[in-house]
């Protein structure tokens, strides 16, 4: 079985059932706690991705220098590389495997926001399908007041711009710091806002980690 729909059938969508019938009659909030499971669970992951992440950043401009003076000489380079790396302590996949791990999970909470089962659980007769009735009265719709993808788009720059101060920022680093949150708030229009809360929710909570660790770090 496919690991998303087996994530999606055997753990989202029942703890989903679980939270509204058992814990509040709000899918919007049991969105809110299953993403704060999440996090929780891979925190240990996401404590070591932005470790290693600025870890990395700050050894960019030794690397650069590396680069240029063995450019002519590649075994060199890979020996001085791996020197680098081994007297700081850091893999240079460390900042990517965490990552890995966890995108079957952030995949299955996404398609289990944008799924037809999601909304049909929504739309049955009496149930809540909203997080307020002034705001998100319908988590299959989309965000109406624009709100959730402005959460998500200024999250989405904090976090490049906290990134980028920890190295050289290239010239295409610096358009893309710019482009990507405007290009991630159109394609949030369109979406579900049940999809949105997700986003939105692990979007803040992702940014004021990555921020407390980079201070720890220092």
């Amino acid at each position: 079985m496919n690991p998303i729909t087996y994530l999606v059938d055997n753990f989202m969508m029942p703890f989903l059932n679980f939270s509204y019938n058992n814990i509040s009659p709000n899918y919007g909030i049991a969105i809110i706690l299953l993403t704060l499971i999440v996090k929780l669970l891979f925190y240990p992951l996401t404590h070591k991705q932005f470790k290693a992440m600025h870890v990395m950043q700050k050894l960019q401009p030794k690397i650069k220098e590396i680069q240029a003076k063995h450019k002519k000489e590649p075994d060199k380079l890979q020996q001085e590389m791996m020197k680098i790396w081994k007297e700081n302590k850091v893999n240079p996949l460390s900042g990517c495997l965490p990552l890995l791990i966890q995108l079957p999970f952030l995949f299955a909470l996404f398609y289990t926001m944008n799924s037809e089962a999601f909304n049909v659980m929504i739309s049955h007769e009496g149930v809540n399908p909203g997080l307020f009735s002034f705001w998100l009265a319908n988590l299959g719709q989309p965000d109406g007041t624009w709100l959730l993808p402005l959460v998500i788009a200024i999250t989405t720059f904090l976090s490049q711009k906290i990134s980028m101060t920890q190295g050289t920022v290239a010239a295409h680093q610096s358009t893309m710091l710019f482009i990507m949150p405007v290009v991630i708030f159109v394609i949030c229009l369109k979406l579900p806002a049940g999809v949105l809360l997700y986003w939105a929710v692990s979007q803040m909570i992702s940014t004021v980690q990555q921020m407390y660790i980079l201070k720890t770090h220092k």
